[in-house]
């Protein structure tokens, strides 16, 4: 059961991740401005807390949650420690998060530029976000 959940959690990551989403963020801006910090960080702890009080089960929300985060993980290791990460795992998620992030483009100097305008995808991401959280709590 919880294999199927760590590799489900992994692959879900992935599939969403192939929406446009994340304008407010770059590597830049990510752990070194309050807000879009905040924006990035606050709603996985929340939509993580409203499905421990929905289903229970806190153990398996948990390894779903760290097997979900592995792909941004593996992304900030490399972007932090360039491309000459060490260990092959890491760099394949990374090179596969890159592929299904096809609506962004990565430059040699490390700054990605989006395909879309970024002002009605980060109000959709934002509408969304507050839709899941509210179904969550509607479940709760």
């Amino acid at each position: 059961m919880s294999g199927v959940l760590s590799i489900g959690s992994l692959a879900l990551h992935y599939a969403l991740d192939c929406i446009p989403h994340g304008f407010i963020t770059t590597p830049w801006t990510i752990f070194k401005r309050f807000l879009p910090t905040a924006v990035e960080l606050v709603p996985g702890p929340l939509i993580l807390a409203g499905s421990v009080a929905a289903f229970g089960h806190p153990f398996l929300f948990l390894l779903a949650a760290s097997f979900s985060l592995l792909p941004d993980l593996c992304s900030t290791l490399v972007w932090q420690h360039g491309r000459g990460s060490k260990l092959p795992p890491v760099r394949a998620l990374h090179r596969l998060h890159r592929k299904v992030h096809w609506f962004e483009t990565d430059h040699p100097d490390g700054s990605v530029t989006h395909m879309f305008p970024n002002r009605p995808l980060l109000v959709f991401e934002a509408c969304l976000l507050v839709l899941i959280l509210g179904a969550l709590v509607a479940l709760a």
